[in-house]
């Protein structure tokens, strides 16, 4: 499965990535890390195989190596002293159900002998999922945290090399899913071609009326099986996108989230700090491990197969050793390693920067720019103004706000940018 076109930049839901949809992807502010529990995030790869082939996958599938029960625990075991007490590990792959349901109720046992509150939470293309086989694991194990992936452009993901049987076996397991009771989390990416038929995904959740699907909206990106092609999706397309969904998810209020849309009316609410890609300090907070025990900073960074990003191996180095590494010093610079124009800017409580390490991707470094900057601009000012006028009261209520107050401190915010 595409990794890093699921998450937010282009997992998730992700997840991920650490820009992860199934999982909570938010971690309270404290200290610098150290060795000691402050990662709240792990993404988890227990086997790059997979039973799709996306034309820009992110993490193709390098070998058929999958974790054992014995390699899982020992893995977990040294990250253990890592995590904080209600950490989330979150499965990506290649494709995580090929681990079968036996795997994740043993690892949720062992887990949780050792963290009793620890969340799993699941990033699959739902393909082999079957009800009596998976309902119990969705249901005890993953507790319905659960994202899944669908392109409406029906070109990129391929099932014995064919999109059409792709989207119709994935719809017949989506439904399957949704008969459930489960809600889960639909992540769709798109390039130039394909933006403008977000509106279709919006129209297929709100049709679907008590049997909803969550939406991810996300931008695809140059890395994989993508790699070298360049920016796939202009930062103003994205944001038009963005913008003209936003203003019909406030409008309808519907059951079901639309990110980033949700996260970012959230973090510019005050409900949320701290959510990936919404940040500058996730160096410390979230960890990935891939296959061969690799790890990095996100499965976002291991994708991008620069070993300058390694943090080291989970097999042989312990964890004061890891998070020490250079690399893990390099993604907590991003604390204060950032371009003065983003420090300067209207909206850097909201945004932080944006994603590290899609600075890096678009060759701007480490302490570069977020290369969709001008998109979260334009969501974030769209929210702004929506917020002031009321527009936005039902969605700023659906999270628990209170619009009157709102209406007036982000009024003031507003005209003080205007007047600037």
């Amino acid at each position: 499965m595409d990794l890093a076109n699921a998450c937010a930049s282009g997992c998730g839901d992700g997840c991920a990535s650490s820009r992860t949809e199934s999982g909570s992807g938010m971690w309270p502010a404290s200290s610098p890390p150290s060795p000691s529990s402050t990662v709240s995030t792990v993404i988890v790869k227990g086997t790059k195989v997979c039973n799709a082939g996306c034309t820009y996958c992110s993490t193709p599938p390098e070998d058929a190596q999958k974790w054992s029960q014995d390699d899982f625990e020992a893995i977990f075991s040294k990250l253990a002293p890592l995590l904080t007490e209600q950490c989330i590990l979150i499965w990506h792959g290649g494709e995580p159900m090929l681990m079968g349901p036996d795997f994740y109720r043993r690892a949720f046992d062992f887990a949780r002998k050792i963290k009793p509150e620890i969340r799993f939470s699941l990033q699959s293309n739902l393909l082999g999922y079957e009800s009596r086989t998976w309902r119990g694991v969705f249901e005890d194990v993953f507790k319905g945290s659960v994202s899944t992936s669908y392109d409406p452009d029906e070109k990129n993901r391929l099932l014995r090399g064919n999109a059409g049987l792709y989207a119709k076996v994935f719809f017949d397991r989506l439904e399957a899913v949704l008969a459930d009771g489960f809600h889960p989390k639909v992540i769709s990416t798109f390039d130039e071609e394909s933006v403008h038929l977000a509106d279709s995904m919006y129209e297929r959740a709100l049709a679907a009326k008590d049997r909803h699907f969550n939406l991810r909206l996300n931008y695809r990106y140059p890395a994989g099986r993508a790699g070298g092609r360049g920016e796939l999706l202009a930062p103003r397309s994205y944001g038009d996108m963005l913008v003209r969904i936003y203003d019909r998810w406030i409008s309808d209020v519907p059951p079901f989230v639309v990110t980033p849309l949700d996260e970012m009316l959230k973090k510019s609410i005050t409900i949320e700090s701290h959510r990936c890609p919404w940040t500058r300090e996730c160096g410390g907070r979230v960890l990935s491990v891939e296959p061969d025990g690799g790890v990095f900073n996100c499965a976002d960074f291991a994708d991008l197969g620069d070993p300058a990003h390694r943090f080291g191996s989970i097999w042989t180095d312990d964890a004061a050793a890891l998070m020490g590494s250079p690399a893990a010093k390099a993604v907590r610079r991003r604390r204060v390693d950032l371009p003065r124009e983003c420090q300067a800017c209207r909206h850097f409580e909201r945004c932080e920067g944006g994603c590290v390490r899609d600075a890096v991707l678009y060759g701007k470094g480490m302490g570069g720019k977020f290369h969709y900057c001008e998109s979260w601009l334009m969501v974030f000012d769209r929210i702004a103004e929506t917020v002031a006028d009321g527009r936005a009261d039902g969605a700023v209520r659906m999270y628990g706000g209170g619009p009157d107050g709102l209406r007036a401190s982000m009024g003031a915010q507003a005209g003080g940018w205007r007047g600037a």
